[in-house]
């Protein structure tokens, strides 16, 4: 009998000891703020607004949790995962001997890159690849305030890339308009996945210019895109040695372009968006600007086509890993597969059967669509590469391959 009630006093001392450890799980100490992990994603985070032009109001996250989040204590978690995350990365592939040679925060300088396109170009894939990689740190379309206009020079230039800079030096004092825009704009804090895995549940940290600034120190690698900026203007970010930038310039058939941003309702009040003339117009500036600075910075611009990016997914990425200096992780080489093999609705999914995508506009645009098009892009389309439809037959032939071999010449 005393057997018996020793061994259910055993069993119950430790069913209470599971409960209490389960609840005390629940309530880690003051800070009642834990973001989930990146594993915990699902399809649905992939299905964004692609390059910022929903400008609608959007409501703002609900925090579930009471109390303010402990900043030291999210720092230090931060720096703890960045460790683990990249405990097996060879750092020798990015020219630096350990993490800290690439931490802002350790005196250390960033692996910096900067993708440059125009709107419905392919960008959001491009720069979600970029973000697979662990200890990445995501500056997505800082030039959203901007609203639909192309910068090309004054006045807008010199804003423009004093909030470039900035961002990239993680210094974001003095960017009162950016952070007032993101309140009402969420998605310009969300694709920063790093980021709004804490903002999601506190959305005030994303309006904090202190605590972005240090967070942002925190990360080995930061990219950035922008579709808003013409590439001479980045002779000026290049120039700097500190800043030591990667740029790529991707570049799609304006026949693509046009028809995708079909789709979209904000691109019609604004005449840098729905003109082919505007948007061959600056084809050639950034074909010119392009052999230019390949002549003066050989490895640190590299030229995409959006078309050999969907055709040729893996070995294309691989190659930008490359110019880069970065390993490619396992989570870049499951992005790639999943993101390229799998077809998910929506106009901004990056969940595409890439070879299907960059030809599309064959079987939607008319002939009269493709004609007005080309007559506007002529030279723009001889440079870059892209071959012209003589006929409503011959565009829809499968033997017209709108693509041929080009080369930018310095």
């Amino acid at each position: 009998m005393l057997r018996r009630l020793n061994f259910y006093s055993i069993c119950f001392a430790f069913g209470l000891s599971v409960l209490l450890i389960l609840a005390g799980s629940r309530y880690t100490d003051n800070t009642n703020y834990r973001p989930s992990t990146e594993s915990r994603r699902n399809i649905r985070n992939y299905l964004k607004i692609e390059d910022g032009e929903n400008n609608s109001p959007q409501p703002l996250p609900t925090n579930p949790y009471d109390g303010s989040p402990n900043i030291e204590k999210i720092l230090e978690k931060t720096r703890t995962k960045v460790k683990l995350d990249l405990i097996n990365y060879n750092f020798t592939t990015s020219g630096v001997q350990k993490l800290e040679d690439l931490l802002i925060e350790s005196g250390g300088n960033p692996i910096r890159s900067l993708i440059i396109s125009t709107w419905r170009s392919g960008t959001t894939f491009l720069g979600e690849v970029l973000n697979t990689m662990p200890g990445n740190f995501y500056h997505y379309e800082p030039l959203l305030n901007f609203n639909i206009v192309q910068i090309r020079g004054p006045p807008y230039s010199d804003k423009a890339l004093s909030t470039i800079k900035g961002m990239f030096y993680c210094n974001f004092n003095n960017m009162e308009e950016y952070f007032e825009y993101g309140k009402v704009h969420l998605h310009q804090f969300n694709h920063n996945t790093r980021l709004w895995d804490h903002c999601k549940y506190k959305k005030e940290l994303c309006f904090d210019a202190n605590f972005t600034s240090k967070f942002c120190k925190l990360f080995p690698f930061q990219s950035m895109k922008v579709v808003r900026l013409r590439l001479r203007l980045v002779q000026e970010l290049l120039d700097d040695k500190q800043l030591n930038l990667k740029v790529v310039l991707l570049i799609r058939d304006p026949r693509g372009v046009m028809q995708s941003r079909k789709h979209r309702d904000f691109c019609k009040p604004a005449p840098d968006c729905w003109r082919p003339e505007l948007l061959c117009a600056d084809m050639i500036s950034d074909y010119v600007a392009a052999g230019r600075l390949l002549q003066q910075y050989p490895n640190r611009l590299m030229v995409i086509r959006y078309e050999e990016l969907a055709l040729n997914p893996n070995s294309t990425a691989h190659k930008l890993l490359k110019f880069l200096k970065l390993n490619p992780t396992s989570s870049f080489e499951e992005f790639i597969h999943s993101h390229t093999t799998l077809d998910v609705a929506g106009v901004s999914s990056t969940f595409r059967v890439s070879r299907e995508v960059p030809f599309r506009w064959k079987n939607v645009l008319s002939f009269n669509n493709v004609e007005e098009i080309q007559l506007a892009c002529k030279d723009a389309m001889d440079l870059w590469g892209y071959r012209m439809a003589h006929n409503a037959s011959h565009l829809a032939s499968k033997e017209f391959n709108p693509l041929e071999p080009f080369k930018v010449t310095q």
